[in-house]
């Protein structure tokens, strides 16, 4: 098995129309914060993020419907 670096062509056809790669990584640190019940301190760890851009991730949290059921 070859491995080797991918182009961004390929990367756009394995994803399709309309996903990018900051969209994908959105999803993810969305998965999490909701996985970790709003660990902001996670979320900085795992993703590099700065305070900021963690505590906005982590207010998803409180919002209506996500805490239900928790």
């Amino acid at each position: 098995m070859e491995l080797r670096e991918v182009s961004r062509r390929w990367i756009k056809l394995l994803l399709g129309p309309g996903v990018s790669c900051r969209s994908i990584r959105e999803d993810r640190i969305l998965a999490e914060v909701l996985a970790s019940r709003g660990d902001a301190r996670r979320l900085q760890d795992m993703f590099g993020l700065f305070i900021a851009a963690s505590l906005r991730y982590t207010s998803v949290v409180d919002h209506c419907g996500f805490t239900e059921g928790a």
